[in-house]
Order: structure tokens, then C-alpha cells, then sequence
């Protein structure tokens, strides 16, 4: 017979966001807590996140229609009473219970050993899901301040401009808070936004043209990573949007539209593709992108390379 793993489990002591986290690897427990611990998400509930290490990539038996994100599948719905991912670069799978403020993560150790991928992709996902249970709702979108006090937020997909734009503000001293992973929740009458702090991140050209010698190469995403303190700008953990604009990338000038509350609901559930799942969450969700249409006016955004030689444009197009 082969002997029973014995699991020796280590409690990891996030600092910053209210989550409990163990892990049966010392090593990847020490990965994802720093990883935890720099996205800086100050949730109003704590939450848990169980990582075990198995001999072999068992996936429980689930036929429900798969939602498909790079790399993953996640499962939701009648007739289980469960949300399930499962990483499709790697041999990971993770459950989380509806109602239930814990995540079981499975993984072999060939996944274990690819952890930066492993957290990029696959936790990112149980993250995502996992904070909905705290009332924090995925959104797409990059958030900012501008020089009059008011919130910005951006959607869009990824070749839309978003990163470009958080470091083109950060780097005039706008307050940047991320510029892909938001997170709506309600704050008395109003919807904020809460950001996963982490590195803005530029492709070629647009680093190029942002002409600043700061960051870090990423060689797997082909990208250059840059914390908005190193633009010159302050992180900036929450915002209550004023400003909603959904952009593409343009060759001509810059210029912006105004258009109204129900054209804005249409393009926030566009890029806020969770809302779609869990019937007992989806409602909440659906009504912060309501209430955040509402709030804020939106404006239909080309970006053009006028905004590298002049970015305060922005501003006045956005009156």
C-alpha cells in the first residue's frame, strides 16, 4: 500500500488584507502571502484560503457548462451548490461552497513549482470569487484621480489603453490605484472602487513613449512593470468614481463623447464578466454596475498620441 501524506500545515500571517491563509508547502505558502500582502485588498470580512498539495491531479467529477478565462474554467451553478476552477495550464483545482467564506485549493507539486503563473492566473481567479463573498465585485477597469478630486475609472479590454493611461497620469502625479483589477463595493450611498495594488503594465510601445527609465522587465508577458511610486505618483487604495470612460486606441487626436446612463450599464457589464455567475451574488453585482452607471457620467474615449505630448487633454475633454 502507499502510505497516507502526512500534512504538516503552515498558518501564514497576511499582514495587510483579512485573509487567513495555510498551505501544506512552506515555500508556496511564503510565495502567496507576499503576493496577498502586496495587493493590499483591506477587506471588510476575513476570509480563507486553503492550499493542499496532492500526489496526483484528481478533479472531481463536474459537468456543468464551463465559464472560460485565459487558462481557467470555472463552474457554477444548479445542481451543486459550489463554485469550482480548474487551471488549465497546470494540475490545480479549487471549491468554494456557496455561503462559504473559504476556498479549498487542490494542486500537485509540478503546479506548486510553476508559482508565478500559478498565483497570476489560477489564484487570481479564486481570489476574484473568493472576495465576493466580502461584497467585493470584479471589474475590469483601471482607477485614477485627477487634479480636480475626482475619481476616474477605466474599462476597457486589454489592448484598450488602460495600463498606457495609468502610467501616462501617474507619471504627471495623478494618484493611480490600478489599471486592471477592480473591485466595486458600496460605501454608505455611493459605489466605490477598491484596486489590487500591483505593477502597471506597459507593452513596448507604449513604454517607449512614455520615456521614463524606471520598472522592471517582464520576459514571460513581454511587458514592462511599474509600480506608480516609481512614476512619480501616490497609490490610491479606493476611489468614488466620477468619471466613467471606456476607451480604444486611436492614431488621430484625442476625443471624447458623453453618452448616457444605460449606454455606461451596457459597457460595465462588458467588462465585468463574474456578474454572469452565482446566482446568489449576481444580483448584488448587477445593482453596484447600475448604481455606478448612475453615479458617474460616462464618456466613450479615443486615445490618441496627442495625450504623450500634452496629458492634462485629458481634462478637458472631460469637463
Amino acid at each position: 500500500m502507499t502510505p497516507a501524506r502526512v500534512f504538516v500545515w503552515c498558518i501564514f500571517q497576511v499582514m495587510s488584507p483579512k485573509i487567513r491563509l495555510q498551505c501544506s508547502d512552506s515555500e508556496l505558502g511564503k510565495y502567496v502571502s507576499t503576493w496577498l500582502d502586496e495587493i493590499r485588498l483591506d477587506l471588510p470580512i476575513t476570509l480563507d484560503l486553503r492550499l493542499t498539495i496532492v500526489d496526483s491531479a484528481f478533479i472531481p467529477e463536474d459537468n456543468r457548462v464551463p465559464f472560460r478565462q485565459p487558462r481557467v474554467e470555472i463552474r457554477s451553478g444548479p445542481p451543486l451548490r459550489s463554485v469550482g476552477v480548474l487551471w488549465l495550464m497546470g494540475a490545480a483545482h479549487a471549491v468554494i461552497e456557496a455561503k462559504s467564506t473559504e476556498a479549498r485549493v487542490s494542486l500537485t507539486t509540478e503546479a506548486a513549482a510553476r508559482r508565478e503563473e500559478l498565483v497570476s492566473t489560477f489564484l487570481h481567479t479564486v481570489l476574484v470569487l473568493l472576495v465576493r463573498r466580502a461584497g467585493w465585485h470584479h471589474l475590469h477597469a483601471a482607477t485614477a484621480q485627477d487634479s480636480r478630486g475626482r475619481g476616474w475609472l477605466v474599462a476597457g479590454d486589454a489592448r484598450a489603453g488602460k495600463s498606457t493611461m495609468a502610467a501616462l497620469l501617474a507619471s504627471r502625479g495623478w494618484p493611480v490605484g490600478t489599471d486592471d483589477t477592480a473591485f466595486l463595493a458600496r460605501r454608505g450611498e455611493h459605489v466605490v472602487v477598491h484596486a489590487a495594488r500591483g505593477r502597471i503594465a506597459l507593452r513596448h510601445g507604449g513604454y517607449m513613449l512614455l520615456s521614463q527609465n524606471v520598472g522592471a522587465r517582464h520576459e514571460r508577458r513581454g511587458k514592462m512593470l511599474c509600480f506608480p511610486e516609481e512614476l512619480g505618483a501616490a497609490w490610491l487604495p479606493s476611489v468614488k468614481p466620477d468619471v466613467l470612460l471606456f476607451t480604444r486606441v486611436g492614431d488621430r487626436r484625442s476625443n471624447a463623447t458623453a453618452i448616457t446612463s444605460r449606454e455606461a450599464l451596457a459597457e460595465l457589464v462588458r467588462w465585468s464578466a463574474w456578474v454572469a455567475l452565482e446566482a446568489d451574488l449576481a444580483q448584488d453585482h448587477l445593482n453596484l454596475l447600475r448604481d455606478l452607471a448612475t453615479q458617474a457620467q460616462g464618456y466613450r474615449v479615443t486615445l490618441g498620441r496627442d495625450l504623450f505630448d500634452d496629458p492634462m487633454r485629458l481634462e478637458e475633454l472631460i469637463p
